[in-house]
């Protein structure tokens, strides 16, 4: 006779904090590479930059107001797309990290 053991509550609740803990290591990194490449005048813009992550998404941004013209661009001026590079240009980055939380959990 055979006895199993339920544990897939314990196993879907470390992956949860595994992936929580890659969103917070990514966030940052993301947030750092946003930061790099921000115009700087007053530091307000860079400083303001943040992210929030949870075990499903990862959000990088600013409330700075005037950041979307420096993101996107106007008139005359060719956007800076700091945000855009940071969470677009490094995927092979948080896939490792995300792929290295997975494997301590």
């Amino acid at each position: 006779m055979f006895t199993f053991t339920d544990n897939s509550d314990e196993v879907l609740e470390r992956l949860k904090r595994a992936k929580e803990r890659a969103g917070q290591v990514i966030g940052l990194v993301a947030e750092t590479y946003a930061k790099d490449d921000t115009p700087v005048d007053t530091g307000n813009l860079r400083n303001s930059i943040t992210y929030d992550a949870d075990d499903k998404e990862i959000v990088i941004g600013t409330n700075v107001e005037y950041a979307p013209p420096v993101e996107l661009g106007h008139r005359n001026y060719v956007g800076k797309r700091m945000l855009y590079k940071a969470a677009s240009q490094h995927n092979q980055e948080y896939q490792d990290i995300l792929k290295a939380s997975l494997e301590n959990a």
